[in-house]
């Protein structure tokens, strides 16, 4: 019981930036185009059809194309943009905390605890939603994603021997900021200690942190010690020196707290 939209048009992964995600969209197999345009009158959509500029720039249009291009930079620029730093970062949590809920839990327990209103009935998963419609995976796999541009009922992407895409609310409080001044990485561990973690994305010893930073060795010891205790880096003895690095979870922190 899902509700239906047409996915790949917009790129299944935006990539880190804009360019990214339009080359994405660019790329698209016109093939896959055509099918999701037949596709998008389905569901809640049904009767509607597709856009026109949509279905010139698919049929090769250039000057479709173009404007497509160009009302997509415009709306990412002005309504996007500011915000894409967090964006990413709160879409990154959440891809962990998905991972670390199918480590504990396995994949059918998690599944049920991911999606909203979702419960499973022998071995057909429901999901709440306005639509009835029912979906056999055939093998095709499944896709979760996330959206922070998604409030209501869990949407389904369905196209013939591609995995099954299925967006839902991301579950995050989302409190969008675009003071550049701000370090919430530093809020938390302090600034000197921040530092320490982000400087440690790349592999250093005690003796190179305290010159990169300008802090003493022991200072440089203590903090690697308390981020090694957090599990936020690791540690290695090579002959006299000891080498660090951030952990996956410590990487993980640094992503979702870029300034």
């Amino acid at each position: 019981m899902v509700s239906h939209f047409s996915w790949s048009l917009s790129p299944t992964v935006l990539g880190d930036n804009f360019d990214e995600g339009m080359r994405s969209m660019q790329e698209l197999d016109q093939q896959q185009a055509r099918a999701e345009l037949a596709a998008f009158g389905r569901g809640p959509t049904e009767g509607a059809g597709a856009p026109h500029y949509l279905r010139y720039a698919i049929a090769g249009d250039r000057e479709a194309t173009l404007a497509l291009g160009r009302m997509t930079k415009d709306a990412y620029r002005a309504v996007l943009e500011p915000y894409w730093p967090d964006i990413q970062a709160n879409h990154q949590i959440e891809l962990v905390r998905q991972g670390r809920m199918m480590a504990r839990h396995g994949v059918r327990a998690a599944l049920s605890m991911i999606i909203p209103g979702a419960r499973w009935q022998g071995d057909c998963l429901e999901i709440d939603s306005p639509q009835r419609h029912t979906i056999a995976l055939r093998g095709r796999g499944i896709v979760l994603t996330p959206s922070v541009f998604w409030a209501g009922p869990p949407l389904v992407g369905e196209l013939d021997d591609q995995p099954v895409v299925l967006a839902y609310p991301a579950p995050i409080d989302l409190t969008l900021n675009i003071d550049s001044e701000s370090d919430p990485l530093a809020a938390i561990l302090g600034s000197t200690r921040a530092a320490v973690l982000r400087a440690l994305t790349q592999q250093h010893t005690t003796g190179d942190i305290a010159r990169e930073l300008g802090i003493s060795p022991a200072s440089a010891s203590e903090h690697t010690s308390t981020l090694r205790q957090a599990r936020l880096v690791r540690s290695r003895r090579d002959g006299k020196a000891v080498i660090h690095d951030a952990t996956a979870l410590g990487m993980d922190l640094i992503d979702a707290n870029r300034r």
